[in-house]
């Protein structure tokens, strides 16, 4: 738990008046579990089970790329309250309290915190855990159904999941960022153009049905978009955990199922999103519409990937994006013919 920032975190005497205020359990060991970009987390004691503390890091204690991201957890706990609401069998630490739902904070409204059941579990191995990767399709299709208001990124509230933007154009820029093709800028101003000149003009062609995305009909839903392998934990093969909903924002929905392709799928082959799907949509019909988005998404993150990696300078991580959208384009350009 060494680090820059932590000198500014709470102690463990404090991290366990808050486990008292939220469970009005006497707590035990107070033992570090890790450090995200925007978090602190610890797990303790309380009673007969465990439970997590996360606890924002303040902006000067953050590295300069995510000084200002947004930890987001009041909507975290809102999101998990809903999911709970939706289906009491739903695979995600249960939410027990955060600083916007307490009356007294005994952190003195300091540092935003959550308190929620401490998960365990493996990482998901798509190919491995087949029926895990069935419920997390459920599970989306859950969190794609939220009641839910706006568009883009989370306000960070509790009482409601409510996105900050009203339109869906800045609703996917609020999370991507400058990304074509919605950022308004031309194909040959993005880093694709110098790392693989070759794929422009097909991407060229992809334009127009990547913009009806941002059709005021387009479906959206909360979605997670972050589905990498750390964030899902599997125990006895089933899906124990989806974590960590600090990227959660109102988008169209197969932004979900292009994140799950782009780290579960693109290199293993498309049967793990095909499995995926199958949970997802029970209808075989949808689940081809579905699939087909996927793809056309899959190009949109892998393309933001490409950029990423591009400003910082991550070349070992560069040519897998690439090799992404390379993969994905051909299944896109199809999909839309």
């Amino acid at each position: 738990m060494a680090g820059g920032g932590l000198g500014l975190m709470p102690d463990a005497i404090s991290i366990a008046r808050v486990v008292r205020e939220a469970t009005g359990e006497s707590p035990g060991e107070v033992r570090p579990l890790g450090r995200g970009m925007t978090c602190v987390a610890w797990a303790v004691e309380a009673g007969r089970r465990e439970v997590a503390v996360v606890v924002e890091i303040p902006r000067e204690g953050r590295d300069a790329v995510h000084q200002d991201d947004p930890a987001n957890l009041a909507a975290r706990h809102a999101i998990h309250l809903a999911l709970r609401e939706a289906d009491p069998d739903a695979p995600v630490p249960e939410p027990i309290a955060c600083s916007a739902t307490v009356e007294r904070d005994p952190l003195g409204g300091r540092w935003s915190w959550q308190v929620l059941s401490l998960a365990s579990g493996e990482e998901l191995d798509a190919t491995r855990h087949p029926e895990a990767v069935r419920d997390l399709g459920r599970l989306l299709a859950t969190l794609h159904a939220l009641p839910a208001e706006g568009r883009g990124l989370l306000e960070d509230r509790a009482d409601a999941i409510r996105g900050r933007a009203t339109t869906p154009t800045d609703g996917i820029v609020s999370r991507w960022g400058e990304q074509w093709p919605f950022d308004g800028r031309p194909l040959l101003a993005h880093p694709i153009a110098r790392n693989a000149p070759d794929l422009v003009g097909v991407l060229g062609d992809l334009r127009e049905p990547l913009l009806r995305y941002t059709d005021p009909g387009a479906q959206v839903g909360v979605c997670h978009t972050d589905l990498f392998g750390a964030h899902t934990l599997v125990r006895d093969g089933r899906l124990a955990a989806l974590m960590d909903f600090g990227d959660a924002a109102i988008v169209p929905v197969a932004f979900d199922l292009a994140s799950f392709a782009y780290y579960h799928a693109a290199h293993r082959g498309w049967d793990a999103l095909h499995t995926l799907l199958e949970g997802y949509e029970p209808r075989r019909v949808m689940r081809d519409v579905r699939e087909a988005e996927a793809y056309q998404l899959l190009v949109v993150l892998a393309l933001q990937k490409v950029r990423k990696h591009t400003l910082s300078g991550d070349t070992a991580r560069l040519p897998e994006a690439i090799a992404v959208l390379r993969a994905a384009l051909p299944r896109a350009v199809r999909r839309d013919a």
